[in-house]
C-alpha cells in the first residue's frame, strides 16, 4: 500500500481537528453560512502555505478583483503584494466573463469565456502559469462553488468537476485544493455532491444569541485512518477551536 504523503495546513488547530494534517494531492471542503465567518479559513490556510513558498492559485468566480483583495485583506491574504513577488496568481473567471480588467501582471483571464469551452481554457492558463513559475508546490482555492454553479449551473458545474478530478493538469506539481461553499446559495444535490467528491469537509454554523455570534465548527469528514466526526466551538476572536463534548 503507497504510503500517504502529509503536509500541514499551516493552521494548528485545523490539523488538530482533521487528525494530524492534509493528505498530499487531496482536497479540503469549506461549508459556511451566510452569517459566518468560516469563508476566511481557505484564505488564512493558502496565506501560510505561500508562506512556506508554495504557489498559490485563487480560481475567482465571484467578485470583481478590487473587492476579491479587499476580502482577502480582511483574513490576513495581501493579492496585491503576493501576486507581484511572483507568489500567487489569479484565474479572474469573474472578470472574463463581465469584462472587468485588472493590471496586475499576476492576473490570468479566459479570454471567449464560454461554458462549452471553458474546461479547456482553463487547462491552457494552468500550462501557461507553470511555465512562468520556478515553483515546485502548487495549492489552488476556488472561490468559490456557489459561485461557479452561478455561472455554468449546478449540473455543469459538477460535470466539470467530474472532469478535472479525472484529468489534473497539475498532477506532480500539486500539493492540495481549497473549495469554499456558501450552503445558503445552493441546492442540497450540489452540496451532497460537493462533500463526495472533497477529501475533508468542514462545516461553519453560525447563530445569533445574547448580542453575540456564535459558531460552531464541524469536522464531517477526513481520509485519516483514526478520524472520528466532531464538533467545535469555533472562536472568532481567538482564532481557535474548542471540542465541544
Amino acid at each position: 500500500m503507497r504510503h500517504m504523503q502529509m503536509v500541514t495546513s499551516g493552521v494548528d488547530y485545523i490539523d488538530r481537528a482533521i487528525g494530524g494534517g492534509i493528505v498530499r494531492d487531496s482536497s479540503l471542503l469549506v461549508v459556511y453560512d451566510s452569517f459566518s465567518s468560516g469563508w476566511a479559513l481557505p484564505f488564512k490556510v493558502l496565506r501560510q502555505q505561500i508562506a512556506r513558498g508554495v504557489l498559490g492559485i485563487i480560481i475567482n468566480y465571484n467578485l470583481p478583483l478590487p473587492k476579491l483583495i479587499l476580502r482577502a485583506r480582511s483574513a490576513g491574504l495581501d493579492i496585491d503584494g503576493e501576486g507581484e513577488a511572483g507568489n500567487l496568481v489569479i484565474i479572474d473567471v469573474f472578470g472574463s466573463k463581465y469584462e472587468f480588467y485588472h493590471p496586475g501582471k499576476y492576473v490570468y483571464r479566459i479570454e471567449g469565456f464560454n461554458p462549452e469551452t471553458y474546461i479547456p481554457k482553463l487547462e491552457q492558463v494552468y500550462r501557461e502559469i507553470f511555465k512562468r513559475t520556478n515553483k515546485t508546490e502548487v495549492a489552488d482555492f476556488v472561490f468559490s462553488l456557489d459561485g461557479m454553479a452561478l455561472e455554468l449551473g449546478e449540473e455543469r458545474s459538477v460535470k466539470l468537476i467530474k472532469q478535472l478530478l479525472s484529468n489534473r493538469v497539475i498532477n506532480g506539481q500539486h500539493l492540495f485544493s481549497l473549495y469554499l461553499l456558501c450552503r445558503d446559495r445552493v441546492s442540497r444535490g450540489f452540496l451532497s455532491w460537493n462533500i463526495e467528491f472533497n477529501d475533508y469537509v468542514l462545516e461553519f454554523s453560525s447563530k445569533r444569541k445574547d448580542h453575540r455570534i456564535l459558531e460552531q465548527m464541524y469536522v464531517l469528514k477526513s481520509p485519516l485512518a483514526m478520524f472520528e466526526p466532531r464538533m467545535h466551538r469555533y472562536d472568532t476572536d481567538h482564532q481557535s477551536v474548542f471540542l465541544l463534548i
